[in-house]
């Protein structure tokens, strides 16, 4: 614990008929320090990762913290000056919300893993969203882009004049990619198509907050479904997955396999293959837990990149999303919370990470129930006061505060 950090209770005085006792809440001057009114256990905090994927596993029992989390997008055609190569105007945006609705329903419509055989992987909603955003600056209203480049307009996977890894052509139209997923939907060069060696399937690659999508045009404007498991996949690069057919994809839930487009006679590819989204496969259409846990700590990886793609819904407060703590509960994972945090009498919680509380949101710790900050930050990651921590007493039961380690507290109001 820092001892320039002030630790502030806040709540008027309330009251509650219960054997003629009055329920109470306290005050604590902004002057006093955590470490008055905390009982500390130990200046060590209690060994947690909040790194492990599965502590961002969805649990039913805590909705709260499961959410939709929305990634805001926009999309680029590149085209040549003579607009021929790509789709433009009402095409672009009618494919752009193709390609959209189709990948969110395969998050929303999440399937059962194909691997392992007979596996009982428990299949969960992917819990993440694409949401296309608008520009009043353009003539259809949403961030669609038609970027005139005669020399980078088009995509090359293979050979010597390959492109897939340039980010020329992102490091010159790529707009607000600090906030924004952009993503470019790409051509391939009409006089290399039918060349003996070059592919004009589908094709992309992830880079860094943009994406590039390839081959398009191959499958009309009203093709852009077979692209959406393809988007799916580069995305889930952006947010820490990794190809799932190795060892050290980071899951258990993923098994090893040959990587195989789809199931053969015989050789490796003989029977069930993957169905997984992060395989090179013909379906794609799988995410398991431990890989929805992955995007879920990087969305919750409050100096990452990806995080600020999102967008920030969690910053007003809705006490219909209260979380009611009652019975012993350790948090050893990132959340952000839109209620308040409400420990009920002879439970406890241990809070371990980061803690975003909505504006004027409060941790109630009910008389009998304990609060142990374990080396935690608690905040508002939207530039506003949270409301406190209150701690409530009755004749000689009260709430209780610990803490083990170094606690970090922001954002707290002025006044108080």
């Amino acid at each position: 614990m820092a001892r320039s950090r002030y630790f502030i209770l806040f709540i008027s005085f309330g009251f509650l008929l219960s054997c003629n006792k009055k329920l109470k809440t306290l005050t604590y001057n902004a002057s006093e320090k955590i470490d008055e009114i905390a009982m500390v256990r130990s200046d060590k905090k209690e060994r947690c990762d909040c790194l492990d994927p599965n502590n961002y596993i969805p649990d039913a029992r805590f909705p709260q913290f499961d959410d939709i989390k929305y990634i805001r997008v926009n999309f680029h055609y590149p085209n040549a000056s003579d607009s021929s190569y790509n789709f433009v105007r009402e095409e672009a945006v009618i494919y752009s919300k193709g390609l959209l609705q189709s990948g969110n329903n395969k998050l929303k419509k999440n399937k059962k893993m194909n691997l392992p055989e007979g596996n009982d992987t428990p299949v969960y909603d992917a819990g993440y969203r694409y949401l296309l955003q608008k520009d009043p600056t353009t003539t259809t209203g949403y961030a669609v882009y038609e970027d005139i480049d005669d020399e980078n307009w088009y995509f090359i996977k293979k050979g010597k004049n390959k492109n897939n890894y340039s980010r020329t052509v992102i490091k010159k139209f790529a707009r607000n990619d600090d906030t924004i997923l952009n993503i470019f939907a790409m051509a391939y060069p009409p006089d290399s198509i039918g060349r003996k060696g070059f592919s004009s399937g589908r094709a992309g690659i992830a880079l860094g907050n943009s994406l590039k999508i390839a081959g398009i045009r191959k499958y009309g404007v009203n093709g852009a479904w077979r692209f959406s498991a393809l988007m799916n996949h580069e995305i889930g690069h952006v947010y820490g997955l990794r190809h799932s057919w190795y060892k050290n994809d980071g899951c258990d839930d993923t098994p090893p396999n040959p990587n195989c487009w789809g199931s053969k006679k015989e050789g490796p590819c003989a029977g069930v293959t993957s169905n997984n989204m992060m395989d090179y496969n013909n379906q794609q259409i799988a995410i398991t837990p431990c890989q929805i846990g992955m995007v879920k700590k990087s969305m919750h990886r409050e100096s990452g990149k990806a995080r600020k793609l999102l967008v920030k819904d969690w910053c007003e407060y809705d006490a219909n999303k209260s979380l009611i703590i009652s019975e012993d509960l350790q948090l050893d994972r990132a959340i952000d919370m839109k209620g308040d945090i409400i420990i009920e009498a002879n439970a406890s919680l241990r809070l371990s990470c980061r803690v975003h509380m909505p504006k004027g949101g409060k941790i109630i710790v009910q008389p009998g129930a304990t609060l142990i900050l374990n080396g935690c930050k608690i905040h508002n990651d939207c530039g506003e006061s949270w409301g406190g921590i209150e701690v409530q007493s009755k004749g000689k039961v009260s709430g209780k505060i610990e803490y083990l380690g170094r606690v970090t507290i922001d954002n707290l109001p002025d006044n108080l």
